[in-house]
């Protein structure tokens, strides 16, 4: 499985493309906001998109979910915790002067532990919420693909309706720091990193912020 990394618009979101080792099937994760070069190439190269799965619904991340959709006629994929989040993005969008392209129905809710990937391409999903109340990271063998949950040196904002910071730390400790310190983690925006550069220095969620010493 290979996982190509794009990043789009001007909040710099990273849009994943997960594509078979044989084959032209593949998966999209987080249709981002001004993202129509990506799925220009996608379509370029004749691959068939089984499914768009999204992280979570804030507005940064789905922009495009309607267009992908279209396009490729792959079921869109969401946690039911952010219904009301995707329910409510023509608003948000408004409220940041975006044009609302409209919404994709949801053609599945995500399930915690749920394997929502296809032959050739295995992703798990782990529900991960504080960022958002559904937001999911997708374990892959190629790394966590972990929305805005953790960045390398932060964690994702908690203060947009929805967020939660003890739940935020506890997803981040509690499950993202049970992998093993070498898994990459591919985060919404930014670089990526590692699970063991994250425990050993990240300021808000790393072993030394609870008094654990390496």
């Amino acid at each position: 499985m290979r996982i190509e990394r794009f990043q789009v618009g001007a909040w710099e979101n990273n849009l994943y493309l997960l594509t078979a080792d044989h084959g032209a099937d593949a998966i999209v994760v987080d249709p981002s906001m001004e993202s129509e070069a990506v799925l220009q190439k996608i379509l370029a190269r004749g691959l068939a998109v089984h499914r768009i799965l999204l992280t979570h619904a804030h507005i940064d991340h789905i922009l495009m979910a309607r267009r992908f959709q279209e396009a490729t006629r792959a079921p869109v994929w969401l946690n039911a915790q952010d219904r009301w989040i995707y329910e409510r993005a023509e608003q948000t969008a408004e409220a940041f002067g975006l044009v609302w392209p409209g919404a994709p129905p949801i053609a599945h809710w995500i399930e915690e532990g749920e394997e929502v990937g296809i032959p050739g391409i295995g992703v798990r999903a782990h529900g991960t919420p504080g960022h958002s109340p559904g937001s999911v990271t997708f374990e892959t063998e190629g790394g966590l693909l972990v929305g805005d949950v953790l960045f390398a040196g932060s964690v994702g904002r908690t203060d947009l309706p929805g967020g939660d910071w003890d739940t935020l730390i506890a997803s981040v400790r509690k499950v993202l720091f049970t992998f093993s310190d070498d898994t990459p983690v591919r985060p919404g925006h930014g670089p990526e990193t590692t699970i063991g550069q994250e425990r050993r220095t990240n300021p808000f969620a790393g072993d030394r912020v609870v008094g654990i010493e390496g």
